[in-house]
């Protein structure tokens, strides 16, 4: 039987060197070099772009943060609320910062990462409580235990729940047929850029468990979502009190996808019940994005 075996593996190989001395044979294995050859090349371009773009964010300067997210939105700053979320944090501890938008995804696939002091860090709130240590709590904040635990669970709220109804309702009901708008130019492709986000998009809401929700559900979510946020906030010109925390960079951001980034009917549906965070929003805003109009593409 082995010899049997090592007979019929040594007509197969002859039969490959025959052809492999053929035209088409020949064509194929300058194709395949080729190929190989291309990937090699673009592998070692990425490494040395890679390289260029690291030795660029290590001559920003000392304590200086490289904020890298994607490019910046028509009607907003960034459409992906963690990286608003991070700059308006940065904004609020004064801490200094550039912008970077040619690699938005660090190691972990993830956006908004940042380069300080030639570490790099990625993850919105590991980011910002890394740099709250660093710089030794840049955002005065003088909340109770009991606080901190509200605004916790507020913000993991937004980050983990409303932000799937939102990407529900505007990536996949919607078919970005509303936020597409909120793109530069360039990203508008219907046959390409379109579909691919949608089917990412698609995948991370499948994990979720937001992805077989119909409108009425997904929007049941949110809009509820919202009044425990508009009634845990009350009367405060902030979600805690009387001086923002960190806690609010996380509501700011998402509020901003909701009225300006998912869908017109959201949008209304906010601003005709709830006058309370509408105000809060606008608050936020003037306080820390006085060039917001600037920061749009």
């Amino acid at each position: 039987m082995a010899c049997v075996e090592r007979a019929g593996g040594g007509a197969v190989w002859t039969e490959l060197s025959r052809w492999a001395n053929t035209t088409a044979g020949r064509r194929l294995a300058k194709t395949l070099l080729a190929a190989a050859l291309l990937g090699v090349g673009l592998k070692l371009w990425a490494r040395r772009r890679r390289h260029q773009r690291r030795q660029r964010w290590s001559q920003a300067g000392k304590d200086v943060v490289v904020l890298h997210q994607f490019e910046r939105g028509t009607n907003m700053p960034n459409l992906s609320p963690f990286a608003l979320k991070l700059e308006t944090f940065l904004r609020m501890a004064n801490i200094q910062y550039v912008v970077d938008a040619d690699e938005p995804q660090g190691a972990r696939g993830k956006c908004p990462w940042i380069t300080i002091n030639g570490e790099e860090l990625s993850d919105s709130e590991l980011i910002m409580d890394y740099l709250t240590k660093h710089f030794n709590n840049p955002i005065p904040e003088q909340l109770t235990p009991a606080q901190h635990g509200v605004g916790r669970a507020v913000q993991v709220m937004l980050d983990e729940h409303t932000t799937l109804a939102v990407g529900r309702k505007r990536r996949i009901l919607e078919q970005m047929g509303n936020s597409i708008y909120c793109f530069l130019k360039v990203y508008r492709s219907e046959c390409v850029f379109k579909k691919l986000f949608v089917s990412l998009i698609k995948k991370k809401l499948y994990v979720r468990g937001m992805s077989e929700y119909s409108e009425e559900e997904a929007l049941f979510f949110l809009y509820r979502e919202l009044r425990a946020l508009e009634d845990v906030m009350g009367d405060k010109p902030f979600l805690l009190a009387d001086a923002p925390s960190t806690y609010d960079a996380a509501v700011f951001a998402q509020l901003t996808q909701v009225l300006l980034g998912c869908a017109p009917e959201v949008e209304r549906y906010v601003r005709e019940n709830h006058a309370v965070l509408v105000g809060y929003h606008e608050r936020m805003k003037a306080k820390y994005w006085p060039d917001w109009q600037q920061c749009r593409a």
